[in-house]
């Protein structure tokens, strides 16, 4: 396994849960600007094992971080969708 930052699928996932119940773009761009400004709110978790990524999803579980993510996407959500990259689509 490859180093990698294990919140990057664990802020996308909730960001597409959280995205569920919301009425805003959804595109593919704004769901990537979405994803990136969230990910630079969060601390990085890098891992290089399937223990390593255990470990970190149960650490994200933990109150604390799981509101933090959830304050993070919430945020991104919130100015992505005031200012969007790509003009009003029809």
């Amino acid at each position: 396994m490859a180093v990698v930052n294990i919140m990057e699928q664990i802020v996308s996932e909730r960001l597409d849960t959280l995205l569920n119940d919301l009425d805003c773009c959804k595109c593919s761009d704004c769901k990537l600007d979405m994803l990136a400004f969230a990910l630079n709110m969060v601390k990085p978790k890098y891992v290089n094992s399937s223990k390593g990524e255990l470990f970190g999803r149960i650490d994200s579980t933990k109150l604390q971080n799981s509101v933090d993510i959830d304050i993070a996407v919430a945020k991104a959500i919130a100015t992505v969708s005031a200012s969007p990259k790509h003009k009003k689509r029809v």
